[in-house]
């Protein structure tokens, strides 16, 4: 720990009086420990004054976190801006997590939440002498001679000319490097580290011109066994050897630093991933969007990413579909659909199971970078998401700027997508078994009720013709059993259908719509194709069974000569069937779906209930509209709109 000046400047920035004046009441007492003089002001533009008029008296800013009419973060950016190695101790009431990262983000050397211990006072003034300690350079008399003002710094500590040559190194320094005093006196600064002789001596020299303040820095020095050693070290001009100035500095190693904080992190995001996984599992069925949300932004937060996606992916046009995002809002929300010619790469390496790491420079543009939509100087990540040995989506991270993938980052977050993949798969099998009970009980409730009127009605009629003797009766009797037929008919197809579909494939639309067209009587109705009817995957008879049953409605509402359009929806995956028959009044678009609802003399009420049953089994969405010509319209969304979270949503 470098040793502090004999005197502290704080400059302490409150609003409260009362905390200010107890505070720097404290500070400057006889028995904190360290020295301390504190000059107070109430407000941040005050505090900017004092930094400009003199703006080396202080060795470090308190600020306190409210003021009417100034953001206590957006003074720490001014100051940053100008002063990037004045230490800036935050004092604030707010003790929570998300309160420390955004000072820390900012630039905050430390953040104290007050308390109402007796000691908090105390506890503070050890915070700020700790933060003057780590981030000031040492400072020494300038009269003092050469070794002996530069051993007051615990770390290694060397003076160098004007050239770059070593006149001095202590105890430390030869020990941190490994060569003997000897070898290194003399030597130029180029021989520990790697750099170009003649370019150090010219930054040298102009260091000296300067007469610069205290400088911070960070290198490698090559130690004499090979080793390349991180370091941290100031530099400032000083006079040294008989009041000659020299560049004197003190250096660091880090390495250990380096280690701890590796560790540290490594435990923070391991704790991350085990709190997101036991939350995804515990998670109920209609919970699991919300807490795949909290999941990537807590990933995305620890990470420092800019935007976290999952996709599923479609094995029939070999394409990947966001289904949930994240993001910041620093980078464009990330493409809805990845593939194509210029992603085969990427989504074959994905169903190899490899994680794909992709850098884009700046100024520049790579293929891959591009075809992932990579902003310029940014890195993205992707993790296969896998399920029965089989690709089922991924997980992909995206930085705005360059950064690297650590292996235990990369480990951990493959344990998430694991995670995500376990549960998504959970969400579709408990969707399919609550489907699969919802038409239990349908079937359950037309057995009891729905048909039980129209035997009433058989009944009632043959004991009529049995007391009249008019066989005519008969005829109303056997209408009844017709519609007994069909609604037996309907409900049994609407209580298979909430079984799995069958197997996928790619399926052409059109074909499937002429297919439909032709198995119903439609009468003098007229049918209209789009242009450009797309390809999707699907159980090719029971999306059959769909058109079927919307050309059969839009004929049943519409007339003999409705005119029917099939067509793919403009702005989404999917397709439209329309007609230009009467419509559906809008207070009734939320309830067509419902099983035994129909304004159709002669329907079941079940025909639109088994669209919706086919279409939420192939996991797409359909909704009633209002169509072109004021006819009813139903779209079919085979890729659904990705669930965005905002982050700055409380």
């Amino acid at each position: 720990m470098t040793t502090l000046r004999e005197e502290i400047s704080v400059l302490y920035v409150d609003a409260d009086a009362e905390r200010s004046s107890s505070v720097a009441a404290f500070l400057e007492g006889e028995n904190v420990g360290h020295d301390f003089s504190v000059e107070a002001v109430a407000d941040p533009r005050d505090a900017l004054q004092v930094l400009g008029d003199a703006p080396s008296t202080a060795d470090c800013i308190l600020c306190g976190d409210e003021f009417p009419e100034s953001d206590p973060l957006d003074f720490l950016r001014l100051v940053r801006s100008g002063r990037s190695s004045l230490p800036f101790v935050l004092f604030a009431g707010d003790d929570s997590a998300d309160a420390a990262r955004d000072a820390f983000r900012a630039g905050a050397t430390d953040y104290v939440p007050e308390s109402t211990d007796a000691d908090r006072f105390a506890v503070l003034a050890t915070r700020v002498a700790d933060a003057v300690s780590r981030e000031c350079a040492p400072t020494t008399d300038a009269s003092a001679d050469g070794p002996d003002s530069t051993e007051m710094a615990e770390t290694a500590v060397y003076a160098l000319d004007e050239t770059g040559r070593f006149v001095f190194v202590d105890d430390a320094f030869v020990e941190m490097v490994g060569y003997d005093r000897e070898t290194v006196l003399g030597n130029h600064l180029s021989a520990l580290v790697p750099s170009d002789e003649r370019q150090t001596r010219d930054e040298l020299t102009a260091f000296f011109e300067a007469d610069a303040e205290t400088t911070r820095f960070e290198t490698n020095v090559c130690r004499a066994d090979g080793d390349s050693l991180p370091c941290v070290g100031r530099v400032s001009v000083r006079p040294f050897d008989a009041d000659e100035p020299h560049a004197v500095g003190t250096l660091s190693n880090v390495a250990d630093r380096q280690r701890a904080r590796r560790d540290a992190s490594r435990e923070r995001l391991t704790d991350v991933v085990l709190d997101t996984s036991t939350m995804l599992m515990s998670a109920e069925i209609d919970e699991v969007d919300a807490k795949i949300h909290w999941t990537i932004q807590s990933l995305g937060d620890f990470a420092d990413v800019d935007a976290v996606a999952v996709y599923s992916y479609d094995v029939d046009t070999d394409t990947l579909q966001k289904t949930h995002e994240w993001t910041t809002g620093d980078v464009p929300s990330r493409p809805t659909v990845v593939g194509g010619e210029d992603c085969e790469w990427f989504i074959d390496r994905l169903c190899r199971f490899e994680d794909v790491t992709v850098e884009r420079p700046r100024s520049s543009s790579t293929p891959d970078a591009t075809s992932l939509s990579l902003p310029e100087g940014g890195s993205y990540l992707a993790l296969p998401m896998v399920s029965n040995w089989s690709l089922v989506g991924a997980l992909t991270f995206v930085s705005a700027t360059s950064r690297p993938w650590t292996e235990t980052e990369v480990s951990l977050f493959d344990t998430t997508a694991d995670m995500l993949s376990y549960t998504l798969e959970r969400q579709r099998r408990e969707r399919r078994l609550r489907q699969q009970n919802d038409r239990l009980e349908e079937f359950a409730s037309v057995v009891s009720h729905d048909l039980r009127n129209p035997l009433n009605v058989v009944d009632g009629f043959v004991d009529l013709a049995r007391e009249t003797g008019d066989v005519s009766h008969l005829d109303r009797a056997a209408e009844a059993l017709e519609r007994m037929d069909t609604l037996v008919n309907d409900v049994l197809q609407l209580a298979r259908q909430g079984r799995t579909v069958g197997e996928t494939s790619s399926v052409d639309v059109r074909g499937v719509a002429e297919r439909a067209w032709a198995a119903v009587d439609t009468g003098d109705a007229t049918l209209e194709l789009g242009e450009h009817l797309a390809t999707i995957s699907a159980d090719a008879s029971r999306l059959t069974q769909v058109i079927e049953n919307l050309v059969r409605n839009a004929v049943d509402h519409g007339g003999d000569d409705v005119r029917i359009s099939i067509g793919s929806l403009p702005d989404r995956s999917g397709f439209y069937v329309e007609d230009d028959g009467p419509g559906i009044p809008k207070d009734e678009r939320a309830t067509v779906f419902e099983q035994g609802h129909t304004t159709a003399r002669s329907g079941s009420g079940f025909g639109l209930s088994i669209v919706e049953s086919i279409v939420e089994a192939h996991g797409w969405d359909v909704v009633a509209t209002e169509g072109t010509d004021g006819g009813a319209r139903f779209e079919i969304v085979t890729a659904p709109r990705a669930q965005t979270f905002d982050p700055n949503r409380p």
